[in-house]
């Protein structure tokens, strides 16, 4: 019974497919027009959003505008900032041409609601794009038609370190919990912030508890989410014991809850804080930031698993991290091609880097840093990846659920009361 109610894979896949069915196809137009007043020498543009401050997406997006033949207005928007403005541009039908979105149910469920994408079947087949893909990489809904293409690959949590901090500890990153406590005493006698965490969006607090549990017992999610454990049995109250454990012993900034993700990540890159919990999507940026001081290592054995069973990632087979077409753009099949050619050229730059794609590729791998060499090794070894349960959970469970992991950080919540209240907010879900 409860695996029906919940936000599992295959649940969110019907619901897509409810909300498809009701919509009557996402292709409707909703007041846009193709650009037949084009005349024959205007060259067609078309507008790109994007949250991903890669700058190999900039690239990529110019490389493909060229090869298509469009002018090209990209616009990067801070992530946080974009999480708002694409919610409101969804409610006014004031997109762009492709937009990117995040991974999970809770960010795709609103795009296919809105009835503002398109399909994108015709051109992924009149252009045999789509056979470069590989099997169940482009989700097709129950109306039988695919409304995104990938913009990432699998990213998922890794633990980030500062290695001239470490060096002045004389330390070494830690492989246990044992060690990360110890760690965290050693750097406050410094005054050192053991580690630094943007509480303010509440998503890195909450994704450090998911690995916690992870770390207890790989399956322990699964099992709960399916009816075959409790929300309140010993893997969850063990990572939630580990969080309070966390807070009390001042592992985080002072104000850490008010924090911002960005300032959070300052005091990080300018030496202030140890270490910082994050996605593996920032590989890049924290190199170009930080350099040879960037430090990585895969995520403790804070319990009974090791550092090769799970991890936690960023989104599910049935809503990846998706770039989306407007219904209404004037240029509407040079918009489509734009995406799907462009979701092509970024799996190469993934490829390029020593990461698994998404399709196939002649391009070869190259050489990377060290830190991201050691990163691809390590995904590569590990067992399972498991999405974050915010984009397994429906929008509204999601923003609940957060909020009271939000208050177990807070200390309003003992670990006892933190997941008999998970319990229940997850077991009586819709």
């Amino acid at each position: 019974m409860f695996g029906k109610k919940l936000g599992v894979v295959a649940a969110s896949v019907a619901l897509c497919s409810v909300v498809l069915t009701a919509c009557g196809g996402a292709e409707v137009n909703n007041g846009g027009t193709q650009n037949q007043d084009a005349t024959a020498d205007s060259k067609e543009s078309v507008t790109l959003w994007i949250f991903d401050a890669d700058p190999m997406y900039h690239a990529a997006a110019e490389a493909t505008a060229a090869e298509v033949g469009v002018d090209l207005n990209y616009e990067y928007i801070q992530d946080e900032t974009y999480k708002t403005k694409i919610s409101v541009a969804l409610a006014a039908n004031e997109l762009p041409d492709v937009f990117q979105q995040h991974a999970g149910k809770s960010y795709r469920t609103p795009v296919l609601q809105s009835k503002t994408v398109a399909p994108l079947n015709d051109i992924l087949d009149s252009t045999g794009l789509g056979k470069q893909f590989l099997d169940n990489q482009l989700v097709t809904e129950e109306d039988g038609n695919i409304y995104s293409v990938p913009s990432n690959i699998s990213t998922t949590l890794v633990l980030y370190y500062n290695k001239k901090l470490m060096n002045e500890l004389g330390a070494s990153a830690p492989a246990t919990w044992a060690d990360l406590q110890a760690l965290i005493q050693q750097a406050n006698e410094k005054g050192i912030i053991p580690i630094s965490l943007g509480g303010k969006e509440r998503w890195q607090g909450d994704l450090l508890y998911n690995m916690l549990v992870a770390r207890q017992d790989v399956n322990a999610f699964d099992h709960a989410i399916n009816g075959q454990a409790k929300f309140t049995d010993a893997p969850f109250l063990d990572a939630a014991k580990q969080v309070t454990d966390l807070v009390s012993t001042n592992a985080f900034q002072k104000g850490f809850l008010g924090s911002a993700y960005l300032d959070a990540q300052e005091l990080f890159k300018n030496n202030k804080a140890l270490m910082w919990i994050d996605g593996s999507f920032n590989f890049t940026a924290l190199s170009e930031a930080m350099g040879d001081n960037l430090g990585y290592i895969a995520f403790p054995a804070t319990g009974a698993e090791d550092i090769y069973s799970a991890t936690i990632g960023f989104q599910n087979s049935a809503a990846p991290y998706s770039l989306f077409v407007n219904n209404s753009s004037k240029n509407l099949d040079k918009a489509k091609e734009f995406a799907i050619r462009l979701s092509l050229k970024l799996n190469d730059e993934f490829v390029r880097k020593g990461l698994p794609g998404y399709a196939t590729s002649e391009v070869k791998s190259e050489s990377q840093n060290e830190q991201l060499s050691a990163y691809a090794t390590d995904i590569g070894k590990t067992a399972k990846t498991q999405a974050m349960w915010f984009g397994l959970l429906s929008a509204d469970t999601g923003q609940e659920y957060r909020d009271l992991t939000q208050q177990l950080y807070g200390g309003n919540l003992t670990a006892e009361e933190y997941t008999a209240e998970l319990e229940t907010l997850l077991r009586s879900a819709e």
